[in-house]
């Protein structure tokens, strides 16, 4: 039997073709692939956290004793006592975090009504505002999210 047949057939040029390529994969993946950075253990993530103006408008159903917006930092945004059903607006500064903002809501309304929505958009300057909505009865209390792309 003829051995050398088997080196030019098409199964034997396959096989040296997949070899060759895979001597020169593992060069090429150090080259093409990005070192990875390890975080110092025990450093916090840095975070941009800018201040800016901005506008609270706030749409309530139903008369409310008392409504507070605050981060989740603990900064208050608005702090009001017995506010009026309809439509109100407060100019505030606001900390947007990497392009976000998370507020809590908390509404009290008078006892015995029914379900309500209380709706709160965020106008911030240079941005588009941007609505959220709690729905509940009595106490309302909601976490709210809001996020802007970077531009």
């Amino acid at each position: 039997m003829n051995h050398w047949r088997w080196f030019v057939s098409p199964l034997a040029g396959t096989v040296a073709v997949l070899a060759g390529l895979s001597l020169l994969a593992i060069p090429l993946r150090q080259l093409t692939t990005a070192a990875s950075i390890a975080a110092v253990p025990g450093t916090p993530a840095v975070t941009a956290v800018t201040t800016i103006p901005a506008v609270l408008r706030l749409r309530l159903l139903v008369p409310a004793t008392q409504l507070s917006v605050a981060t989740t930092t603990g900064v208050k945004l608005l702090d009001l006592h017995q506010v009026a059903a309809g439509e109100s607006e407060h100019d505030v500064m606001i900390p947007l975090e990497d392009g976000g903002l998370e507020v809590t809501l908390r509404v009290e309304s008078r006892a015995g009504g029914g379900e309500t929505a209380v709706f709160l958009t965020v106008l911030p300057d240079d941005y588009e505002e941007q609505t959220r909505y709690a729905i509940g009865k009595g106490h309302i209390e909601e976490l709210l999210r809001y996020a802007w792309s970077n531009h």
